[in-house]
């Protein structure tokens, strides 16, 4: 037997097949490859500019709400490098390179951190646009991202691929966008975004390291020998620990977007079962959280959609374990013209009504009552477009932070009360707008509603 191959059946031994797949230290120079990561580990002039340049065309990339912005910013940034260089300065247990470049990188990170904040601060644009969003919610995905982007990094440098993957790896694990949120946060005084977006940028961090240190141990580099077992068990335990309190709060994290995913399965799953052909009518819909509970608010054209099926549709709500979800049904006459082609077959509720109505007047068909019930049906259908703008510029000047205010009477019943033309205020805030203020206005609101214009009773919900 040579080469792996079996002379007799000339077919290849598959123990040694496989072997030579999976092994990891074909072409790699693990001397020059030390000196190639050191090399690049420190925060030099020349890298300290270059990290500014990328960290302004993100945060502009970010601004723009622009993929492409920010994928060109992370391959010119320099912080993969020092990332690295404290990977293989564990690995190789040297104590010196790693003091270094810690100081290097933390020094990298504190430039990334101000820049973006200037620029957030100076930026008249303060949009909460998409890609900030994104870069909100680590979990134990961006846990995988980091540690197999590590990998790949260590690897292309080991064999000399460095100009073919690591651009790739730098885009993947994307530290970059991840601090220039933290300094929106900052700069909008948006605590939760800028702790949220650097621990993602700390998880990518490590397990790039973590990576790189295991690649390092298994690919057996000259490392400087440990003083005893007992140090050597307190290093690999202390990496252990470690590890273990960083990804926790990403499966927490993970598990609120799973739950946040379900749900909104869910809900779509319950639009389609049990509005069925009625969907046509729903202009759309939204699951508000308030403090206490989830509200489902349906707007809807006309009254194919109604409290008449209320029962019918809390039934699908407990099917589909939305039980603690209270419906909320807006009749709307603001046509979204996106669907007109639906509803253009069909008469709206509105001009149902009114056409009922007319036929009551003339043939006498109906009692007095009901003729009544159908005026008042239609007159709480149809609003004061000048009385509504009036009250949104006294609303406006007063909270300024007001960015759109939707007014509607809606039909609900929680199945302890039947409330019919309950006024619904739904209140859409900028994003710069805090939770305290948007509490106080709230309040605020709902008094002066009262005050002014006659609601003794009002439900204002925050968006």
């Amino acid at each position: 037997m040579e080469s792996g191959v079996d002379k007799k059946t000339n077919i290849p031994n598959r123990k040694e097949f496989f072997d030579r797949l999976i092994h990891l230290g074909d072409g790699v120079d693990k001397l020059a490859t030390i000196q190639e990561i050191k090399s690049k580990s420190f925060m030099s002039g020349p890298n300290a500019w270059m990290l500014i340049c990328s960290i302004m065309i993100a945060s502009i990339g970010l601004n723009m709400n622009s993929p492409a912005v920010i994928i060109g910013a992370m391959l010119i940034s320099p912080l993969m490098s020092p990332i690295l260089g404290m990977g293989l300065a564990v690995g190789i247990n040297d104590q010196s390179l790693l003091r270094q470049c810690i100081s290097h990188f933390g020094a990298a990170v504190i430039i990334a951190v101000i820049t973006s904040t200037l620029y957030f601060l100076l930026t008249p644009f303060k949009e909460l646009t998409g890609e900030i969003i994104a870069r909100t919610t680590p979990t134990f995905l961006d846990v995988l991202i980091g540690f197999f982007g590590g990998i790949a990094g260590i690897v292309s440098i080991a064999r000399k691929d460095i100009s073919t993957t690591l651009p790739g790896v730098a885009i993947a694990t994307a530290l970059m966008p991840p601090l220039c949120v933290t300094g929106y946060g900052l700069a909008s005084g948006e605590w939760s975004i800028a702790s949220k977006s650097f621990y993602l940028f700390f998880l990518n961090t490590f397990f790039v390291s973590l990576a790189t240190y295991l690649i390092i141990r298994i690919l057996k580099f000259p490392h400087r020998t440990f003083i005893g077992q007992k140090e050597r068990t307190k290093n690999i335990l202390g990496i252990t620990i470690f590890s273990i309190i960083a990804i926790i709060p990403s499966f927490f994290i993970f598990k609120s977007l799973f739950q946040e995913f379900k749900t909104k399965q869910n809900l779509e799953a319950f639009i389609a079962e049990y509005l069925g052909e009625d969907e046509i009518y729903l202009d759309e819909y939204s699951l508000i959280h308030t403090e206490d509970e989830r509200k489902l608010v349906l707007k809807v054209y006309g009254d194919a959609i109604s409290e008449d099926k209320m029962d019918y549709y809390k039934e699908g709500l407990i099917a589909k374990n939305l039980a603690d979800v209270e419906l909320n049904i807006i009749p709307t006459s603001e046509i979204n013209l996106d669907r007109m082609h639906l509803l253009e077959s069909k008469v709206s509720g509105v001009e149902k009504i009114a056409s009922q109505l007319e036929e009551a007047k003339k043939t006498e068909s109906i009692n007095s009552e009901q003729i009544n019930r159908l005026q008042e049906e239609l007159n709480s259908r149809q609003m004061d477009s000048l009385q509504f703008t009036r009250m949104c510029s006294e609303l406006q000047v007063i909270f300024p932070e007001l960015e759109e205010v939707s007014l509607s009477y809606a039909q609900s019943f929680d199945y302890e009360e039947y409330k019919a033309k309950l006024p619904i205020l739904i209140l859409d805030w900028k994003a710069n707008a805090d939770a305290r203020t948007r509490r106080l206005g709230k309040n605020k609101i709902q008094d002066l509603l009262k005050l002014r214009e006659g609601f003794e009773e009002i439900e204002i919900i925050n968006n």
